[in-house]
């Protein structure tokens, strides 16, 4: 639905209206008009002030039932997923025909995924780096003004590799068994653990290290086997290496999925991976 006005004679849909109240023109945070004896939201203002988790901004306008306009400002905050299965900001299942602004001042940033685990001694069984989470998800027609900071979450790093290595101790020579290493987690404000050493051998393994808000932590490293790091903001992790059968690192979370429905007014800092063309 929307607020359309005639501009030499075309009607086109109105990102920002404003009203003349004794002399002063101001813009409304909330038009209605009457439809069938009811009275319809057409066109909203909305500010999100304070930090955020898995936000879905369909919920937080009480899930309209008809299409309508609506320009959302994100104030420098931090709006976050909790795990690499959510997202951080959800534009919502609104009606078809609205219409989504967003000014983001803030940072939106998807979850850090985990390290993968380090192959067990003689083994074929670890598992590769996590994939990081998603900053915004759209299925409708959204405007972006980025000012600050939308970012994928990091993928985490690969596990190393098994290994079978002599010691020497005097004249004797030791053959000691290590399983590998673990991977570093993905950057992200909810950042992801580090990988577990894997199991198995003479010699016990190492753990990756987890992520940061901004940086993918350190893999794993003994002897050789060697975790990969994890992927900082909207980067994907490193391969593991060294030994038998390392594995491979994650990719990075979207920072944006549902490109196609975007058209970016201003593109900001944007760091992952995006699906989708672009407007």
């Amino acid at each position: 639905m929307g607020i359309h006005v005639n501009d030499g004679g075309t009607f086109k849909r109105a990102n920002q209206v404003y009203v003349n109240d004794g002399g002063t023109w101001k813009e409304p945070h909330e038009i209605y008009i009457r439809d069938a004896g009811t009275w319809k939201l057409v066109h909203k203002l909305f500010t999100i002030s304070s930090n955020q988790t898995n936000y879905n901004l369909y919920t937080a306008l009480g899930s309209p039932t008809v299409p309508l306009t609506i320009r959302v400002t994100i104030n420098a905050i931090t709006i976050k997923a909790t795990n690499t299965s959510s997202n951080a900001f959800t534009v919502g299942n609104f009606p078809a025909g609205t219409e989504v602004y967003i000014i983001n001042n803030g940072t939106l940033l998807g979850a850090g995924a985990q390290g993968g685990r380090g192959t067990d001694y003689n083994n074929n069984n670890g598992t590769a780096g996590g994939t990081g989470g998603t900053a915004l998800y759209t299925r409708i027609a959204t405007k972006i003004q980025n000012n600050n900071t939308i970012a994928g979450g990091g993928g985490g790093g690969g596990g190393g590799g098994w290994r079978r290595y002599s010691v020497s101790s005097g004249k004797t020579s030791i053959t000691e068994t290590l399983p590998g290493s673990g991977g570093g987690g993905g950057a992200g404000d909810t950042p992801g653990a580090g990988g577990a050493g894997g199991a198995g051998g003479s010699t016990a393994s190492v753990a990756g290290a987890a992520g940061s808000s901004t940086a993918g932590g350190a893999g794993g490293v003994k002897n050789q086997s060697v975790g990969g790091n994890g992927g900082g903001r909207g980067a994907n992790g490193a391969a593991g290496s060294g030994g038998s059968n390392p594995t491979g690192g994650g990719l990075s979370g979207f920072y944006i999925n549902g490109n196609s429905y975007v058209t970016w007014i201003t593109n900001g800092t944007r760091q992952g991976r995006t699906t989708g063309w672009q407007h």
